[in-house]
């Protein structure tokens, strides 16, 4: 079966047919790589580089983790930073 994009009971029934699990967590793996979290490879403590991709680096420590932004402290301030932003230092 063809799907298309403007048809979305058909979308949905093919969603909760159990034989297509298999191809719905390939699906869930390319949404996750495209938004580009990366929450998984940062830990409370670790110490990150983050900004502009032209301009001036900060550097600082993850004091929390929540879904979307990690709240990092640089010298006394404190920043919420999303991950797709930050890089191991």
């Amino acid at each position: 079966m063809k799907l298309k994009f403007n048809n979305l009971p058909e979308i949905l029934d093919w969603i909760r047919e159990p034989s297509h699990k298999g191809h719905l967590y390939l699906l869930e793996a390319a949404i996750a790589s495209a938004k580009g979290s990366e929450k998984g490879s940062f830990n409370v403590g670790d110490k990150v580089i983050f900004g502009r991709p032209n301009g001036r680096k900060h550097h600082g420590f993850i004091v929390k983790m929540n879904p979307a932004k990690a709240v990092v402290d640089c010298a006394g301030s404190k920043w919420r930073v999303p991950y797709s932003m930050m890089e191991a230092a």
